[in-house]
C-alpha cells in the first residue's frame, strides 16, 4: 500500500504541469484567505495590503483556470509560473518598502525568493530573475529614508540567503546541463539506431519507442505507446514471451537474445532477436525494462537454408557411402572368381604357354590383387562415418603387438624394426585406433629406401589430450605435398613405382577426425616423415 501511495506521489512531482496547477490552485487559495483574514498591516501610499494579497489570488486563480479548461495553454505552464514569481517577489518587496522592513515580511520575503529559484528549469532565466529581484532591492535601499537596525538585519541576512542560493542553483544546473546533454545524446542515438529501442514499464506497457520501428514493423511510435508489445507476438511464440523472468537482472532471460516472431502492420510476421535489460525506474520504487530489437529476416533465411542444404548434404554422403559399402562388398565375389580362375588356368597349362602369355596372365592376376586391395580399403573408408565407435580403456604395448603380429610378413619381408617409446593407456576406440596405426606403420616401411627400415612409435601427455607420434626413416615429402596426402585417391609416386591405393592416410585422416582429434606431417626429404596425431583423452 505504502508503495503504491509512493509511486503515485513521484508520478505526480515528476508531471510538471499537474504540478503546476495544483500549485497555482493552492496559491490561489491561500492568498485569498489572507486577503480576507491576514494580518493585514496599513502600508505606505495609497495600496493597501489586502490587495496585494487579492491580486496574487487573482493572478494564481487565472492562471489555474487557463491550465484547467483551455489545453492549448499547457504548453506555457512554465511562463506563468515564472510571472508568477515576479508577481509574488516584487509583492513582498513593495511590502519591504512600505512596511520600513518589518521583521515579518523580512522573512517572508527571503523564504519566497529562496523557494522560488529552484522553480526555474533554465539557467538562463534564474539568472535574469536574480539580477531583476536585486536590482529593485538596490533601488529600494536608496529611496528609503533612513537606513535603520532592521533594514541592516535584512540585508546581511538576505546577502548570505542569496549568494547560498546563487552557488547551490549554480551547482545544480550544472548537473542538470550534463545530465540534458547526455540525455540528448542517447535520445539521438535511439531515435537514429537502425534497431528498435523500446522502454517498458513494469506493467510491460510501452513508453517509449524509437522511430526504427515504422522500418522495421510499420507502425508509428505513437500507435503502440501504452499497448505491451505481447499484444503482436506470434502464438506460437508466445509461451517464451511468457516464460520471460525481467524483474531479475540476473536471469538467464536477461543475459540472452532471444528469437521470435511480431505481426507487421501489413499482416505479415517478422523474425527478431531482442536483448531485455532491466533498468531502475525515476521514482526507485518501480521496475523498467529497455529493449533491444532487431530484424533477422536475412539470417532466419540464409539459416533455413543451411539447415536443408546441411540436410541435403548428410543425405548425398549416406547415398554415397552406400553405394561405396555395396559396390566394394559385391565386386569382392567376382573379383575372387577371376583370381581364382586366373590361377588355376596358371596350373593348368603350366610350360605349354608361350611367354607372352603367361605375362598376360600375371597383368590379370596384379590387377584384380589391386582392386582387391582398393575395394577393401573403399571398403573401410565407408564403414568409418557410419560404424558406432566403441570406446575402452587401450594398451598401446598390446595394440602395438597385434599390429606387428598382423603384419608381420610385410615386416619380415622389408626387415624392418617397429621400436616403441614411453607408450601409455588410452581410452578410445580399439580397432579404429589400431586401423591408424597399421597405416602409418605400413606407410613408413612402404615409402622407404634404408638398408633397415624403421618405425618409431611414441606417445606423450599434452593436457586435455594424448599426442601420437609415428616416425620412420623413409625418403619423406616435399613441403609442397604434406597437407594434399590425406586427400582420397592422393598418390605422389606410380603403382609400377610403389603400389597401393592412395586411401591409407585418407582413412587416418578420417578415423582421427572422428575420433575428435587432428593429424599433421612434418618432413624432410631424404630425412624421413613423423606423422603427429591427437586424441581426447
Amino acid at each position: 500500500m505504502l508503495t503504491k501511495f509512493y509511486q503515485r506521489i513521484a508520478r505526480f512531482v515528476n508531471h510538471d504541469e499537474l504540478t503546476a496547477r495544483v500549485l497555482f490552485f493552492i496559491v490561489s487559495v491561500g492568498f485569498g484567505l489572507f486577503a480576507l483574514y491576514g494580518d493585514n498591516k496599513p502600508l505606505i501610499g495609497p495600496i493597501r495590503h489586502e490587495w496585494i494579497n487579492a491580486f496574487d489570488s487573482f493572478v494564481a486563480l487565472v492562471f489555474f483556470l487557463l491550465l484547467q479548461f483551455f489545453p492549448a495553454t499547457r504548453k506555457h505552464y512554465q511562463q506563468f509560473g515564472y510571472a508568477l514569481i515576479y508577481i509574488l517577489n516584487i509583492g513582498n518587496i513593495y511590502l519591504l518598502y512600505t512596511t520600513r522592513f518589518d521583521v515579518q515580511y523580512s522573512y517572508q520575503f527571503i523564504v519566497v525568493f529562496c523557494i522560488s529559484g529552484w522553480f526555474f528549469r533554465k539557467e538562463a532565466a534564474y539568472l535574469y530573475f536574480f539580477v531583476i529581484i536585486n536590482v529593485l532591492l538596490i533601488l529600494v535601499l536608496l529611496l528609503a529614508q533612513k537606513n535603520s537596525p532592521p533594514t541592516f538585519d535584512f540585508y546581511a541576512t538576505y546577502l548570505i540567503s542569496a549568494f547560498a542560493q546563487f552557488i547551490l542553483l549554480r551547482y545544480r544546473f550544472n548537473i542538470e546541463d550534463k545530465l540534458t546533454e547526455s540525455e540528448r545524446k542517447y535520445r539521438l542515438l535511439a531515435e537514429n539506431s537502425f534497431d528498435l529501442i523500446c522502454i517498458h514499464n513494469a506493467k510491460g506497457e510501452l513508453e517509449f519507442i524509437s522511430p526504427s520501428i515504422k522500418r522495421l514493423l510499420g507502425y508509428e511510435p505513437e500507435d503502440l505507446i501504452g499497448h505491451r508489445p505481447y499484444e503482436i507476438v506470434h502464438n506460437e511464440d508466445k509461451p517464451l514471451i511468457r516464460s520471460l523472468v525481467l524483474n531479475d537482472p540476473n536471469h538467464p532471460s536477461t543475459q540472452n537474445p532471444i528469437q521470435f516472431r511480431l505481426r507487421h502492420k501489413d499482416g505479415t510476421y517478422v523474425w527478431v532477436e531482442t536483448v531485455f535489460v532491466p533498468l531502475e525506474s525515476p521514482d526507485g520504487a518501480s521496475s523498467v525494462v529497455l529493449s533491444q530489437t532487431r530484424d533477422i529476416r536475412k539470417n532466419k533465411e540464409y539459416q533455413l537454408q543451411l539447415e536443408e542444404r546441411s540436410k541435403e548434404l548428410e543425405r548425398s554422403n549416406a547415398d554415397l557411402e552406400t553405394f561405396a559399402f555395396v559396390s566394394s562388398h559385391d565386386m569382392q565375389e567376382p573379383l575372387r572368381m577371376i583370381t581364382n580362375y586366373m590361377q588355376l588356368l596358371r596350373r593348368k597349362y603350366a610350360g605349354k604357354l608361350d611367354k607372352e602369355a603367361e605375362e598376360y596372365i600375371e597383368y590379370a592376376n596384379s590387377g584384380a590383387a589391386n582392386l582387391q586391395q582398393l575395394l577393401r580399403d573403399l571398403l573401410s573408408y565407408s564403414r568409418i562415418t557410419s560404424s558406432e565407435i566403441k570406446c575402452e580403456e587401450i594398451d598401446l604395448n598390446r595394440l602395438i603387438a597385434d599390429v606387428l603380429r598382423n603384419n608381420q610378413l610385410e615386416i619380415k619381408e622389408k626387415g624392418a624394426k617397429i621400436l616403441t617409446e614411453n607408450l601409455c593407456t588410452v581410452y578410445s576406440d580399439r580397432n579404429l585406433l589400431m586401423l591408424v596405426m597399421q597405416n602409418l606403420i605400413l606407410n613408413g616401411i612402404k615409402y622407404n629406401h634404408a638398408e633397415v627400415p624403421q618405425v618409431v612409435i611414441s606417445c606423450k601427455d599434452i593436457g586435455t589430450a594424448v599426442e601420437f607420434c609415428v616416425a620412420d626413416n623413409g625418403i619423406g615429402i616435399k613441403p609442397e605435398h604434406q597437407k594434399r596426402i590425406f586427400e582420397p585417391f592422393h598418390r605422389l609416386h606410380t603403382k609400377a613405382e610403389i603400389p597401393g591405393t592412395g586411401l591409407g592416410l585418407s582413412i587416418c585422416k578420417k578415423i582421427v577426425e572422428r575420433m575428435g582429434g587432428n593429424i599433421r606431417l612434418e618432413s624432410e626429404i631424404g630425412k624421413g616423415a613423423r606423422f603427429y596425431f591427437t586424441l581426447p583423452k
